[in-house]
């Protein structure tokens, strides 16, 4: 990837998987230790627009939707969102992505309905390139990751209230993904200790910098 150049990294797994405190662990690894700008985002969100669409879709949708709605309001956000990332990376910083594309085929193909070529479709019309440089996949074991989640302070949402059953059918779509996308998909056992993942994630990303 290079030093010198713009880096996209994502985060995916499925609710409770413990990215989005891997996530935050190296950002402030990185802008502590790295010389380039880091800028830390989210889908869906990470503008203005796509945020208020964030909340339509996590809070006013439910299984009685029609699925095209949900899809066609991420990308949407996406559309946007994709926007400042392209002007991040044009500018050589290394974008954190709290979920990107993965997340989308997993939940909305490997659990939903929609065929893959549509989202594939989709996504071109907003980023032709279609996948980021690295993408970090913690694994992590669905009864494992609602233990967590009922261990938070918040409300869970109403994807964080998933059955199991369909945890798992997300957890398998993500490995499906990362099976075929062996070089950029790097999985992480997400049920091992917090600093282990940490130390690994770490090794992993400084390593694809020098490339």
């Amino acid at each position: 990837m290079g030093l010198n150049r713009g880096i996209f990294i994502t985060f995916e797994g499925i609710e409770g998987s413990g990215k989005s405190t891997q996530i935050k662990l190296l950002y402030k690894f990185l802008k502590a230790n790295v010389s380039k700008k880091i800028y830390l985002t989210r889908e869906p969100g990470g503008t203005k627009i796509s945020e208020k669409i964030r909340k339509l879709v996590i809070k006013d949708l439910n299984e009685e939707n029609n699925p095209l709605t949900e899809l066609f309001l991420l990308f949407a956000a996406r559309a946007e969102h994709y926007d400042l990332i392209k002007e991040k990376l044009r500018s050589g910083y290394i974008v954190l992505c709290d979920r990107y594309l993965d997340s989308t085929i997993a939940y909305q193909h490997f659990n939903g309905s929609i065929d893959l070529k549509l989202i594939h479709y989709l996504q071109k019309l907003i980023d032709k390139n279609i996948r980021p440089n690295l993408t970090i996949l913690l694994d992590a074991n669905p009864s494992v990751s609602k233990k967590r989640m009922h261990l938070r302070a918040k409300k869970l949402d109403r994807f964080d209230r998933e059955s199991l059953k369909k945890m798992n059918i997300i957890k398998k779509g993500f490995l499906a993904i990362a099976k075929v996308e062996k070089k950029r998909i790097f999985v992480i056992n997400g049920n091992a200790d917090l600093d282990l993942i940490h130390d690994k994630i770490k090794s992993k990303v400084l390593k694809s910098l020098i490339k």
